[in-house]
């Protein structure tokens, strides 16, 4: 029996958790609190906060980690940091404080300044921004650095990888549309998303 293209892609997406994120823990949750049945639970997180918060979100932080431009990842975790409700926000702060923790890429400057604007008060430390800028400075395509996010959200709710996937197949319909409306039809936009 073969592997199909489903458990293919959480492998991958697995592959990109451990080398971003070594020591996550699928236990703790991150900012999805599971509320009754699973499936509605997670479907009620993606349209509260993940849609209209989150990926767009991570998507502008991917960018500017591209560029290196610390001043704009800063102002956007600060401005996360206000629109988060309180249960959500203190769980992505401890989610992120954990991640500040692992060693980062030799030579990884940005986020070192996040270091320091996290202890200077001027950044929160999101675990979604933290997560952003380590994915950018292992240069993972943005479709990518998101679906894994997504797949490290889903493990305190679906502690199997059969459950998670289900989950990620109910949200990456929403992730490739806001890629798609993001990239303007551009195919060099695309190229970006992975």
């Amino acid at each position: 029996m073969g592997i199909t293209p489903a458990s293919f892609a959480m492998s991958e997406l697995s592959k990109v958790v451990q080398r971003c994120n070594p020591d996550f823990d699928p236990s703790r949750a991150i900012s999805w609190r599971v509320v009754g049945p699973v499936a509605d639970s997670w479907h009620q997180w993606i349209k509260a906060l993940f849609k209209p918060l989150l990926l767009p979100h991570l998507f502008r932080v991917l960018n500017y980690s591209a560029r290196q431009s610390a001043r704009e990842i800063i102002l956007l975790d600060a401005e996360l940091n206000r629109k988060m409700k309180s249960w959500p926000r203190r769980r992505s702060l401890d989610a992120g404080r954990s991640l500040l923790q692992q060693s980062t890429p030799r030579g990884e400057r940005l986020m070192a300044k996040l270091r320091e604007a996290i202890e200077t008060g001027a950044a929160f430390g999101h675990f979604a921004t933290l997560y952003g800028v380590r994915c950018g400075a292992f240069s993972i395509p943005v479709r990518t650095a998101i679906l894994s996010y997504l797949v490290q959200e889903s493990s305190v709710g679906a502690p199997d990888e059969a459950a998670r996937l289900k989950l990620l197949e109910a949200s990456v319909g929403s992730v490739n549309e806001f890629l798609r409306l993001s990239s303007n039809g551009s195919t060099e936009g695309l190229r970006f998303h992975g």
